[in-house]
């Protein structure tokens, strides 16, 4: 090859290029399927179809579970609903317990009798008192002793003056036994004979009453010791060592130490008690003490309320004075209760949830729809509550947490030991 021919190459003619670089061409005619292909597809896509459709409703089969006696749209339904039962619950029914009838009122304890003690003697200071308020005393004993020292030397003068009255007398009586007979012979005239009779009398009388005075110093003497005059418990002492003794009492004792509670009630409920129905009274610390109603007042007083009185046994947290709350027993009777806790209360309404439709769904489970129903509560004792108006005895009721619970819920019955553990493996589902 020479240098003209590579400045000047020569055109390539199309057709002497390898087959590799022959530029590629659309063909003129696309070739076209015979007829007889057509029904050929058809039959094959129409058999396609019927084969999926044939092993979809076998393998639904074999997953869905079947209850005898129960139709596909009954187990579709029941599973849809037991899908919904998110909740355990623990349900009680409402038992009948016997309950006392009480009747509460307010009152005051006081003693039933007192006694109060006073001084016997006048203007002599008191030299030692021997008890104290709270002490228990008998009969006869010694509470306080005056000073006797100037009573103690009037009954020595008392006693002196008795001895000389009974000295007079006798020297009287001798002079009148001798003289008096000389009367007979006429030794000595009527008139002298009457002076010494006159002599011997008063001198018998000089001598009675200086025997009254010996026996008023000594009854004085006694008098110094200040002696209850009846059993009981010294409420009141207002005597000190060193007061000097005047008219008013020094000591006051409650007889027998019998305390009283008095409340005061309306008349309407009077009827309700009488003479020996119990009583409860409490007491400080949450003690009580019994009793019994010992008298009913005939009248009202001033605000229109009747006074009962009731004698209460011996305890030594009760003292005089003291404003209680207690309660007449009148006697009991059967009541219908449910716990506290399942009571709900909403707008100043009591409601308790009851679990009804109760069923047991294909996981062998017991469930059942939540119905609100309104009830109508008494008294409170201690964990219970009395319902005044019944509920059907059969009752499923929620024992605790009915304020999360709404009517219509479904929710599942569980007993005590595994409430917790399921309501623990519901909140856990939910979380997840």
């Amino acid at each position: 090859m020479n240098d003209s021919d590579k400045t000047h190459p020569k055109p390539v003619n199309e057709t002497e290029l390898p087959p590799y670089r022959q530029p590629s061409t659309p063909a003129a005619v696309s070739a076209k399927p015979p007829l007889w292909l057509w029904p050929v597809l058809v039959v094959v896509l129409v058999l396609g179809v019927l084969l999926g459709r044939y092993w979809g409703a076998d393998k639904t089969a074999a997953d869905t579970p079947t209850a005898p006696n129960a139709s596909s749209n009954e187990v579709g339904g029941k599973a849809a609903s037991d899908a919904q039962a998110v909740l355990s619950v623990e349900t009680v029914m409402p038992s009948q317990d016997t309950i006392g009838n009480t009747l509460s009122a307010d009152g005051t304890i006081s003693a039933k009798d007192t006694a109060n003690v006073s001084a016997k003697v006048n203007g002599v200071a008191v030299e030692r008192v021997l008890v104290e308020e709270g002490d228990r005393v008998k009969a006869g004993q010694v509470l306080a002793v005056f000073d006797t020292d100037a009573m103690e030397q009037q009954v020595l003068q008392a006693e002196a003056d008795v001895a000389e009255a009974e000295a007079t007398l006798a020297n009287a009586s001798a002079d009148a036994a001798r003289v008096l007979p000389l009367i007979d012979i006429d030794a000595i005239s009527r008139q002298e004979a009457d002076r010494y009779r006159t002599s011997e009398v008063r001198a018998r009388a000089s001598l009675q009453a200086a025997k009254a005075r010996l026996n008023s110093q000594r009854l004085t003497l006694d008098n110094a010791k200040v002696v209850a005059p009846v059993s009981g418990v010294v409420s009141d002492k207002m005597v000190e060592v060193g007061m000097v003794a005047g008219g008013e009492p020094l000591f006051t004792i409650i007889k027998g130490g019998v305390l009283e509670w008095r409340a005061d009630i309306d008349p309407k409920l009077v009827e309700e008690v009488s003479i020996g129905t119990p009583v409860r009274v409490s007491l400080p610390g949450g003690d009580s003490v019994m009793g019994k109603v010992s008298r009913i007042a005939p009248t009202a007083d001033n605000n229109r309320q009747i006074t009962i009185y009731a004698s209460l046994a011996a305890n030594a947290k009760v003292r005089a004075g003291m404003y209680q709350t207690g309660e007449f027993l009148l006697g009991s009777s059967n009541t219908q209760t449910i716990p506290n806790s399942a009571v709900v209360s909403n707008d100043g309404y009591d409601y308790v949830m009851m679990v009804t439709q109760i069923r047991t769904d294909h996981a062998a489970q017991k469930v059942g729809r939540i119905k609100q129903q309104r009830v109508s509560l008494g008294e409170r004792l201690g964990d219970s509550v009395a319902v005044t108006e019944p509920l059907p005895s059969d009752s499923q009721i929620v024992k605790q947490g009915g304020s999360f619970l709404n009517d219509g819920d479904l929710v599942r019955i569980v007993d005590g030991l595994n409430q917790y553990d399921d309501n623990a493996d519901t909140a856990s589902q939910a979380r997840s």
